[in-house]
């Protein structure tokens, strides 16, 4: 390996990565940059080229051509007008202001979605179950159902068979086209593996119930199902003819990413786009359109720089633009598969028509029909993404409902008031300058003024004069810490036995039963949204009861064990008897 000794590095340069080439509505060719996932952007200074001295020619940008030489007459090219999109065509003329005269071939009637109809008939016809569900309804253990699914070997005669039905590879990362997929939750499978399935457990309940014995198992060998050794072998090799008639090697693998249709549902685009092909073919007639600019041509040797980004469905109908490559140029077909790669999306296409280099894309479709193109060499017709609209068309599109944000208020008056907003809504005001901090930075967070009250002019009622918050929860007032205990005692003082003084709680935050207090929450707080009529009242503001003052036991009204008694109460002297 070889390198290059850079020395200290002080600086980095971050460094916008070329991903192509870019065609513009004038028919410049400039230059696209973009992040490159897994390339590193930044590099030291010193390792930067000011000047290249030989160019990349595939690589340089270059000015608009005029239309008469971009285009000149007789040139074909692709319409990319909504009228007849993506059909051939071929300049008969120019015009001033960049504009051409176009000969079109247009078809009378718009071509049918069959490609996508019968992609969603085939998904709803085979749906696909996942393996836990699986395992319940055969009554298998889930690794034993792994084991048949997969590669499952067994040692027999010295020989390594592999009895599996292999519907799924997880360390390749490959299922079973029609068979097995793999989604986040997990694995799950279509109807003709569950019946393979079946079959399988029909046919050789034995082996089966062995592997179910013992579902953490490894290393297998044949006596292990079968003690007599001739019978052992003679079974494994019924397993393998089996498994060979019914041809599990045989079965297509694809990536686990990939989206690929099986032969069934190919063979059915097939017969639709041979009767598409049938009535169409009485229904192309040509056209002559005057007027068409420069952004509604595609010219085949720049088609990779206007088709790269677009999207693609399984069961899209395309047209293939290049004027180079084993495809034909305008040959129409359906996407019945799609791999993604880190550089480009390939797509499975079954084309309309055969042609010699054509492929039956490993015995999907019929020979001569299919061929795996790359994304930017193609049109996409169901999905209409590199459309040049005309001035009407412009005009009769719906516009964006979306108003800005703006200064200036309600109206012109208003536009020396700082507010933003919709015209004819409610606006946005920048607020005020807050007046100076006047008391404690605490009290300022808890929304009280210097002098004790809170925003807004409101004083509750009650003792201790605390503050109240805008959202209606009370503020503990700020007291300085009390020099002495309560009652006269010393601070910490505890009594015999723990108890602490009478309405004291046992701990700094505790209530009068010894319980610390953790919901400071508004008792109100969703009343008003769930019930509009409620009015919120002052508690204290409440009538006392009838027979407050009425006899109950010794001592009648009042705290404590009798009324009259207890420390600072004054005593009165009985009167005394007169006599005689």
């Amino acid at each position: 390996r070889l390198g290059v000794i850079i020395g200290t590095v002080e600086s980095l340069v971050t460094v916008d990565m070329l991903v192509g080439l870019r065609k513009t509505e004038d028919g410049a060719t400039v230059k696209e940059y973009a992040p490159i996932p897994g390339m590193e952007p930044d590099f030291a200074t010193q390792t930067i080229v000011d000047h290249v001295i030989s160019e990349d020619q595939r690589f340089l940008e270059k000015e608009a051509l005029p239309i008469e030489e971009d285009f000149p007459i007789s040139a074909k090219a692709f319409f990319l007008g909504d009228v007849a999109y993506g059909r051939p065509m071929t300049v008969t003329g120019h015009l001033l202001g960049d504009r051409a005269e176009c000969w079109v071939s247009m078809l009378l009637a718009r071509e049918p979605e069959f490609g996508r109809d019968i992609v969603m008939q085939a998904e709803r016809a085979t749906p696909y179950t996942p393996s836990y569900r699986v395992a319940q309804m055969l009554n298998l253990h889930p690794l034993v159902l792994s084991k048949l699914t997969s590669a499952f070997n067994v040692l027999s005669s010295g020989l390594r068979l592999n009895l599996g039905l292999n519907l799924k590879f997880e360390a390749k990362k490959l299922k079973v086209l029609g068979y097995s997929r793999k989604n986040q939750s997990g694995w799950e499978y279509s109807q003709k593996a569950i019946d393979l399935l079946v079959q399988y457990m029909m046919r050789f309940p034995e082996f089966i119930a062995r592997i179910g014995a013992n579902p953490t198992g490894d290393g297998w060998e044949d006596t292990a199902f079968y003690p007599n050794p001739t019978e052992a072998k003679a079974k494994m090799k019924e397993i393998g003819a089996w498994l060979k008639s019914v041809e599990t090697k045989a079965f297509e693998r694809v990536p686990l990413e990939a989206e690929q249709l099986d032969g069934d549902v190919v063979m059915q685009i097939e017969q639709a786009a041979d009767a598409n092909m049938a009535k169409t073919a009485e229904h192309i007639k040509g056209r002559k359109i005057d007027g068409v600019p420069r952004s509604a041509l595609l010219k085949p040797s720049d088609a990779e720089q206007l088709t790269q980004h677009q999207r693609f469905r399984i069961g899209d109908r395309i047209v293939y633009v290049l004027d180079s490559g084993r495809v034909p140029i305008a040959m129409r077909g359906t996407v019945v598969g799609l791999t993604r790669t880190s550089r480009q999306t390939l797509l499975d296409v079954v084309f309309d028509s055969t042609f010699m280099s054509a492929t039956t894309l490993n015995g999907r479709c019929s020979p001569f029909r299919g061929s795996t193109v790359p994304s930017n060499a193609v049109l996409n017709l169901s999905e209409r993404q590199v459309v040049a609209m005309s001035e009407a068309a412009k005009a009769r599109a719906p516009s964006r409902q979306s108003l800005p944000l703006r200064p200036g208020g309600r109206g012109a008056a208003s536009s020396a008031v700082n507010g933003y907003g919709a015209p004819g809504g409610p606006q946005l005001r920048q607020a005020g300058t807050p007046p100076a901090l006047r008391g404690s930075f605490r009290g300022a967070v808890a929304g009280i003024n210097g002098n004790g009250v809170p925003r807004g002019g409101f004083v509750p009622r009650g003792r201790g004069g605390g503050g109240q918050q805008p959202n209606g929860q009370q503020v503990p007032p700020s007291y300085p810490p009390p020099r002495g205990g309560m009652n006269g005692e010393a601070p910490g003082f505890a009594p015999r036995g723990g108890v602490g003084p009478r309405g004291a709680g046992p701990g700094r935050g505790g209530n009068r039963q010894g319980y610390t207090v953790i919901d400071n929450t508004d008792p109100t707080e969703g009343v008003v949204r769930n019930n509009p009529g409620f009015r919120p009242q002052n508690y204290n503001n409440v009538a006392p009861p009838a027979d407050l003052n009425n006899d109950r036991g010794r001592g009648g009204r009042g705290r404590g064990r009798g009324r009259g008694r207890g420390r600072g109460d004054a005593v009165v002297a009985p009167a005394a008897t007169p006599t005689s």
